[in-house]
């Protein structure tokens, strides 16, 4: 394989070569089905846009639902008996 010749680590050869194919497929199909370069490029902006945000509102999620079993944890501590504060 032509990667071998570069002296590059085997998982960025194969990240590469993955792109590669799958950039190669995309060309197929854009001249099989007769799509232009933009209608292409836009509809793959969008669907990075979408898993971005996607991802986004899963971080955000995860840090609501932290947040609030901090402030869960820190209203059962303060209302135990015999804590020794009184």
């Amino acid at each position: 394989m032509i990667f071998s010749l570069l002296n590059i680590r085997k998982k960025l050869a194969a990240t590469l070569a993955g792109i590669a194919i799958a950039a190669a497929c995309l060309w197929g199909l854009s001249m099989w089905q007769d799509i232009s370069l933009l209608e292409m490029s836009r509809l793959l902006l969008g669907l990075l846009l979408m898993l971005v945000v996607i991802m986004l509102a899963a971080v955000a999620l995860i840090v609501l639902l932290k947040l609030l079993l901090a402030g869960l944890r820190r209203l059962g501590a303060g209302d135990r008996p015999g804590d020794g504060s009184g």
